[in-house]
């Protein structure tokens, strides 16, 4: 989805105190008032969110609770929607308290519209550790008085907990991270417990699945040689640039159609994610960054990066298989070389 700054509205905001650390969970009572720099600040964010491609895409569940309050809830009227959103926020810090390893936090309410469609976000602002000087000003001039340790709010930084609802079209984007809850379960309790819904893999994660059993595939038949291996992972790079998506049936069939050991090999390390018939794009080069280059290293630790464009050109890089297993590569036309 690609949106900019300037194509959201804001509509409403309210935020809740979740103080588990203390026991201390505070209602928002009315709207938030959102400066000019808060809502700049948020809208970077909020694009970084609906943007990116660790972010997971999330099932509407009808019998979800927190998702039925939502859907009910009249966004238009401003006591309906600080009303639901501090119901919603008392059932997340229920959920919370059942862990000692999740943060405190203020957690941000907001409604914003982008092109007609309306959209309801909740931002979890964790608290984090820093210090503050406390200025003492006598005779018109500041001087520090004091250091003191507190609780700040990560509002500068990539929020690694949110969740944005797409009130229109039913969609769910959710980032979130896995804590230990008290019985000892590591989970995702924002999707399995707060929403109880189910969630898709996220792009970065689905790429680095891909990614994986291709070179897991490559170091399992060093017997095939280096120009194939590198030749695979070309293909791979030429499939995508010619879709511009990864298309997993089809990448099976173009690498390891001739090879039905290796395409069942593969086709399993997709199943087992059930990623077997998927099909997906980036929406961030940094994602794919490594498909770009062909990284080899040899047993004393020698490294070589070559730029997949320059490899496939087949003009400037020359490789050699010698029958008794060496290796030579040759790059040429260098006219400058620098020490990095």
């Amino acid at each position: 989805m690609n949106i900019s700054s300037d194509d959201i509205i804001f509509r409403k905001a309210a935020i809740q105190l979740l103080d588990v650390e203390n026991g201390n969970f505070e209602a928002a009572r009315e709207l938030l008032f959102l400066k000019n720099d808060i809502m700049e600040l948020l809208r970077k964010q909020l694009v970084y969110i609906m943007q990116a491609d660790e972010v997971k895409q999330a099932k509407w569940n009808k019998d979800s609770k927190v998702m039925n309050r939502i859907e009910q809830m009249n966004e238009n009227n401003d006591e309906a929607f600080i009303r639901t959103s501090a119901e919603i926020a008392e059932k997340l810090y229920d959920i919370m308290c059942d862990s000692t390893d999740i943060p405190s936090a203020d957690l941000l309410c907001l409604s914003f519209q982008i092109a007609g469609s309306l959209y309801y976000g909740l931002i979890k602002l964790n608290f984090s550790a820093g210090f503050m000087h406390e200025i003492w000003k006598g005779n018109g001039q500041g001087q520090i008085k004091d250091i003191r340790h507190q609780r700040t709010l990560p509002l500068g930084k990539k929020p690694n907990e949110v969740m944005i609802f797409n009130l229109s079209e039913h969609k769910i984007l959710l980032r979130e991270k896995k804590y230990e809850m008290l019985n000892g379960d590591k989970i995702f309790y924002l999707s399995e417990r707060f929403l109880k819904c189910f969630t898709d893999i996220d792009v970065k994660r689905k790429y680095q699945i891909l990614s994986r059993a291709v070179n897991d595939i490559n170091k399992k038949y060093p017997e095939d040689g280096l120009q194939q291996q590198m030749k695979t992972k070309s293909d791979l790079y030429y499939l995508f640039k010619e879709d511009q998506e990864f298309k997993v049936n089809k990448i099976s069939d173009e690498l390891y159609g001739d090879n039905p050991q290796k395409k069942q090999e593969f086709d399993e390390k997709m199943e087992r994610y059930d990623m077997q018939y998927d099909s997906f794009t980036v929406e961030k080069e940094d994602t794919i960054k490594n498909l770009a280059y062909i990284d080899l290293k040899t047993e004393n630790d020698i490294q070589i990066k070559i730029p997949i464009e320059e490899y496939m050109t087949k003009e400037n890089i020359e490789v050699w298989e010698e029958p008794g297993g060496t290796k030579k590569i040759t790059i040429k036309n260098i006219e400058q070389v620098t020490v990095q």
